[in-house]
């Protein structure tokens, strides 16, 4: 029973930072309302990693295999 009062309590402490950043994003208002314009290589950084994330949303059995040959590798081991 103590160590589910525990959870409970931090979880309603974990509860209250998430919260509050959803707070801060939708709730009050911006400090600045300037346009973010981000840099040429972050746009490009930016832009790898949604095609990745797409392709490996898309097509997971090469990443999957991938795993499977890496886990393989360090069972032998």
């Amino acid at each position: 029973v103590g160590l589910a009062i525990i959870a409970v309590i931090f979880s309603l402490i974990g509860a209250f930072y998430y919260l509050r950043v959803v707070k801060l994003m939708f709730f009050d208002e911006p400090v600045s309302t300037a346009p973010i314009d981000p840099p040429f290589d972050g746009k490009v950084l930016f832009s790898v990693n949604a095609l990745l994330i797409l392709a490996f949303g898309l097509m997971p059995g090469w990443l999957l295999q991938l795993c499977e040959l890496a886990v393989g590798a360090s069972l032998r081991f």
